[in-house]
């Protein structure tokens, strides 16, 4: 059976995959969509394993981070923001913003399947 442990590292595999070809604009739309596969991922698997009730991605968000399962919970809340505004890249520059910001996300998103491979 998958756990969602699983299903989080997969994202981010897919990300990393994702991320390491040539950029046009077909990869950028696949890194966009792998990146928010990774956010929401990240978040309800976090709150799945800390047992939480709250529903709301920023609150768990804070959790992660009081709990130690993140350290920079500002990019995270951002990287919330950025899932987001992801539905907007029909918009050229936006869509721009989040792939870059999904490159710049890559290291936190895999330092997260560590830690949640560690719990």
């Amino acid at each position: 059976m998958v756990t969602s442990i699983d299903s989080y590292k997969k994202a981010v595999i897919k990300l990393e995959q994702a991320l390491a070809q040539e950029k046009n604009e077909f990869i950028r739309d696949s890194v966009i969509q792998r990146f928010e596969f990774c956010v929401e991922l990240g978040w309800k698997t976090g709150k799945k394993l800390m047992g939480t009730s709250t529903t709301a991605p920023k609150d768990i968000i804070r959790e992660l981070a009081q709990n130690q399962y993140i350290g920079d919970i500002d990019l995270w809340l951002r990287a919330i923001d950025m899932r987001n505004i992801s539905s907007l890249t029909y918009n050229e520059e936006l869509a721009e913003k989040v792939y870059a910001f999904a490159l710049s996300f890559l290291p936190f998103s895999q330092r997260l399947a560590e830690v949640f491979e560690k719990k």
